[in-house]
Order: C-alpha cells, then structure tokens, then sequence
C-alpha cells in the first residue's frame, strides 16, 4: 500500500531555546516579532530568559501573553487586536498545545485578513494564501502540536474543532526539555501519557506507515524509559530532553499515521468533565487497548513487545495490563470512575465518539456499542 511522508518544519533540538530563537530570527525586522505565551509560563519565569535574550539582540516583541487553557476563537480575535496597527512578519508561541495552537491561527489571520476563523474551522472559507512564519518553543512533553498540521480551537460557541492544513506546520520547531525543568510531578505524567498515547494510537492506525512507524516506536521506548525518572525528579535535565524529543517524535507519528478509537472517546469524555486531555487519554487507554488486542497483527505485536521491553512470551492481551500498572507507579487513576465518569453519561459519550473522523481509522473497528463497552469496561 502506498503512503506518503510530508513534514517541512525545521526541528531545532536545543540547549539555549533563547539563542536559537535569535538565529532563526537573525534577517527579521526587530520590531515585526509577535510573541504569544500565556499567564503560567510567564509566572512560572520561562518565558522571561527568551523575551531578555530578543530584547538584548535589538529585537523588540510584541508580548501577548493571556491564552487561555482551551482557547476559543474570540481568544485568537482578542490576541489580534493587540497588532492590528503593526506590521508583523513572524510569530513566536512559548508554550503548551493551547499556545502553539492560537499561534498557528495567527499565522494563519495575520497572512490573510479577510480570513475569519470560525469560517475557516466549519469549512465556509479556505486557506489560500497560507500562514506567517510560526517558530514554536514548546514547554511540555505531550501535545506535539510544534511538529503536526493541525490547531484545535473552539468556534464561537466553545465547540472544539481542529483545523488540519498544510499551513499550520510551523516554520521551526526548538525542542529544550530544560524549558521543562518547573513542570509539576502531576503535569509531567499527564502530558507525558498523552505522549504516550499519542504514539501507541499512532503505531495501530490502520493509516501507519513504516516511516512514522519509526518515530512512534523510538518513542514509546524513550516514554516507558524517561517518563518516570522526568516525573520523580523534574531537574533531572536529561530525562527532561529525552521525554521532549520524544514527545515531538510521538507528534510527528500521529500527524502522519493518525489516531484512534482512544483520542474519539477522550474529545467527549474531556468535555464533558473538563478534564486534562492527557489525564483523559491516559485513563481510557487501558480498556481501549483491551477492546483492539484481538485486531493486533503478530508482527507488529513483536515491534510493540520490543519498544515496550516486555516478555517473549506476553500477547497483546497483557498490554492493558501493563498500562493500568504504568499508571499506577505515575499516580495516575486506573478506572474512568476516579474521573467522574458514571453509568448514565456513557450512551452520550459513546454516541459523540462514532461521530470522530478518527475512529474509522482504530486498528479494529468500533461501533457505537463497542464505544459503550469500552467505556463500561473503563468503569
């Protein structure tokens, strides 16, 4: 079967996130620099040695730093009207996947002016003339949104939606896990299980490829490896850059392979307890590895086995297993009770997840009972 790899952003693996970001800069106008971060990062004093460092090399940003967690498009409107008068050539996000996320819209508005999001997002307009170059610094391990073609952003009305386009790829990525040194005990383990799920979806689409074969496998070794010493000792600089690359490497998987029946029940299951997306996936992934390992071919079942460091003689019906242990030496909740979950929610639930574009591309397929099993099964 054919299949195709396309991933044009330059990937800058970093120890001075700051002096890269200045040479990549090194041609811009300095006062055409649009810097996007949000209130945590500039509390938590990470983005701070960056802005320093553009201000020191003549550069003079502007600073917008109030995206919110789930930023919707009146957040992307309201950071635009901060430039609106000025004359912008590059963006620069500091930040997780809501920062990368909104930096990419803007990208996308500031090369097109008669762009409007929300129509962009319910296919009522399309991209024609691109995006502004988007240098992304990401600031935890999980997302993967510095390596793929897609935002997700809510409409008007708070409606998730993900915009997928060529254009959306950012110009440079700078991966430095030191960013990463303040990210708590908690926050590590949640981002670095979305990571994880990230590339185990990404390894049993029914869309992967031995290309993105090859990033998804190196990192859920590095993930089964560095996750725990990066989540016992968040200074531990080394574990930190490994779990960086390999959050990036998971990105680069599911951007090209896709997703699965896990990431169609986590939208629903996320939104409707306000979870964290990592917490979330992480907690289905379980019962949902349970319900594919009968669709698991041999061969890749060996690959898997190998990234995993498991027995010769586990079968893929010892991977659900495996997981709910994993999780449990992290902290983190086994069952989606200890989320909120109850009986009652899970039709509604199930029927949302049937409606995600992914799930036809789970490694078995998934009706909506299936979807209600699982997450009984989940319970």
């Amino acid at each position: 079967m054919s299949s195709s790899f396309y991933f044009p952003t330059k990937l800058i693996i970093s120890e001075n996130a700051a002096s890269d970001l200045v040479w990549e800069l090194k041609d811009t106008a300095k006062d055409s620099v649009f810097l996007v971060t949000d209130q945590g990062i500039r509390k938590a004093g990470i983005a701070e040695p960056v802005i320093q460092t553009l201000i020191s090399a003549g550069f003079n940003p502007v600073i917008y730093d109030d995206v919110p967690g789930n930023p919707n498009v009146p957040d992307v409107d309201k950071a635009l009207e901060v430039v609106k008068d000025k004359t912008i050539t590059h963006v620069v996000a500091i930040g997780g996947g809501s920062v990368l996320d909104t930096a990419k819209a803007i990208g996308l508005l500031l090369a097109d002016e008669e762009l409007d999001y929300e129509e962009v997002q319910w296919r009522r307009q399309q991209i024609k003339k691109g995006s502004l170059p988007v240098i992304g610094i990401p600031t935890t391990a999980g997302t993967g949104s510095e390596v793929t073609h897609v935002a997700v952003i809510g409409d008007r009305k708070g409606f998730k939606m993900g915009v997928l386009h060529p254009a959306l790829f950012l110009k440079s990525a700078i991966i430095d896990g030191s960013l990463m040194q303040s990210l708590p005990a908690s926050l590590t383990a949640h981002t670095g299980m979305d990571a994880f799920t990230h590339a185990v979806e990404a390894f049993l689409s029914k869309k992967a490829n031995s290309t993105a074969d090859i990033f998804a496998l190196g990192a859920i070794q590095a993930i089964v490896e560095w996750l725990p010493a990066a989540y016992q000792d968040g200074n531990n600089l080394e574990a930190r850059q490994n779990m960086a690359l390999a959050a990036t490497w998971a990105g680069i998987a599911f951007d090209q392979s896709s997703l699965g029946l896990v990431h169609a029940l986590a939208g629903p299951l996320c939104g409707t307890y306000h979870l964290h997306h990592g917490l979330g996936v992480a907690t289905l992934l379980p019962a949902t590895l349970d319900f594919n390992a009968a669709a698991i071919p041999q061969q890749r079942w060996k690959l898997l086995r190998s990234a995993l460091n498991l027995p010769e003689n586990s079968t893929p019906y010892d991977l659900g297993g495996w997981v709910r242990r994993f999780l449990t030496s992290l902290n983190m909740p086994t069952h989606l009770s200890e989320l909120g979950l109850t009986a009652e929610k899970i039709p509604a639930i199930a029927e949302s997840a049937t409606k995600m574009a992914m799930i036809g591309l789970n490694i078995r397929p998934a009706s909506l009972e299936d979807c209600k099993q699982v997450l009984e099964a989940g319970l």
